[in-house]
């Protein structure tokens, strides 16, 4: 019998990382994000969102642009720094 494991798990860390970057560059051009500075990483199907925000509000886009993109469960530690 011939095993799918490891090509599944490929498949899907490489569809996960190109998630992450795309986020990841939506976040370097959306506005209301210009003066902070977050990023994303996966782990165990779930995104974070990493860095600072100068406005809660600012952390609220972030979320919610990661969120448009991704049906993944999205967890925040944006740092708010004001």
């Amino acid at each position: 019998m011939f095993n799918m494991s490891g090509i599944q798990e490929s498949f899907f860390g490489d569809r996960m990382a190109g998630v992450c970057q795309a986020i990841t560059s939506a976040l370097a051009f959306e506005s209301g994000l210009e003066k902070s500075s977050i990023s994303a990483s996966v782990e165990n199907d779930v995104i974070y969102l990493e860095g600072t925000a100068d406005s809660v509000e600012a952390i609220d886009i972030a979320i919610n642009l990661a969120s448009s993109i991704s049906n993944c469960r999205i967890l925040s530690h944006v740092e708010p720094c004001y």
